[in-house]
């Protein structure tokens, strides 16, 4: 899935190594468009944006598990919506298998090791066949399959698992499929952020990105003059109020100042059924919406 390095073609980061499934949608939606380059980290992912790797992909939620809580933290950073951009979002059903080495059994199994993602998405899974094994979060699933093939887990790796796609067994020596489809229920799916350094980044693509007219906002309401939970909350109702677009979701990470319990929230907003050209009508909302103590940046819009 990895290209040789051209200069023609924009650079794309994705969480890595080669085989997790950030590499999979992103070579789904771009293809050999773009020339990939792993990270260690869904952070680093975001870091690495820049004129030289205009674009990247993070894992956003996942519908058995909930939202990646990384990607949430990190998109408090004021570098989102000021230097880059959530451009649009694909998604992809995952279908998760139990990788060993070669030779390995189920009962050899003390410890599985996955992204706290892919571990949680198996949880029953892992409760029925595997309530003895420890449960070792990793950067990312593929890397968790690296460990084991190369021997660098803590752990004896003939004493170890790991739970990612199958794909992994064509990219690491010495591994197979002990398992397939062990994710709980069949509709399975993660959503992944498609990002970019600016937000007029060419998005180059094997496929059409569909206009959804939506947009993710980032809220930080004002701990200054009043330092209570309950003023915070109602500056927020109130925004929602005078925004008046379709709320799709809410989400909410702690605030990066040093109050207790002060929050940032994440809004995604829409327009499912306007006329009136998205963007004119997401401006004119942010107009309307302005109030004293509330912070708003648009971190995107597709």
């Amino acid at each position: 899935m990895c290209e040789s390095p051209d200069p023609i073609r924009p650079t794309l980061a994705f969480l890595g190594p080669a085989g997790t499934f950030s590499h999979q949608a992103a070579f789904d939606c771009f293809g050999t468009s773009v020339e990939y380059v792993s990270k260690q980290t869904i952070e680093a992912v975001f870091q690495s944006l820049s004129p030289d790797v205009p674009l990247g992909i993070v894992p956003q939620e996942n519908s058995t598990y909930g939202s990646v809580v990384e990607t949430y933290n990190f998109l408090r950073d004021p570098t989102i919506g000021q230097n880059n951009f959530i451009r649009s979002y694909t998604v992809l059903a995952i279908r998760h298998c139990l990788i060993v080495r070669q030779g390995v059994k189920l009962e050899d199994i003390d410890h599985v090791l996955s992204h706290e993602q892919a571990l949680g998405q198996c949880r029953s899974f892992l409760a029925r066949l595997l309530p003895q094994a420890s449960l070792v979060p990793t950067d990312s699933t593929a890397s968790a399959a690296e460990e084991i093939s190369n021997g660098t887990t803590a752990f004896d790796p003939c004493r170890c698992a790991a739970i990612c796609s199958s794909i992994v067994t064509t990219v690491f020596e010495g591994l197979e499929v002990l398992r397939q489809n062990i994710q709980d229920g069949e509709a399975n799916s993660t959503r992944f952020f498609i990002v970019s350094h600016g937000s007029n980044t060419t998005l180059p693509s094997s496929q059409i990105f569909p206009v959804q007219r939506e947009a993710l906002l980032r809220i930080n309401t004002s701990s200054k003059n009043h330092g209570t939970s309950e003023y915070e909350r109602s500056n927020f109702a109130k925004f929602i109020k005078a925004l008046d677009l379709d709320i799709l979701r809410i989400d909410r990470r702690p605030a990066l100042h040093a109050i207790s319990f002060w929050d940032v929230y994440f809004l995604e907003v829409g327009d499912i059924d306007g006329n009136t050209p998205w963007s004119e009508k997401l401006s004119q909302a942010l107009q309307r919406a302005t109030c004293p103590g509330v912070e708003v940046t648009l971190l995107g819009k597709w």
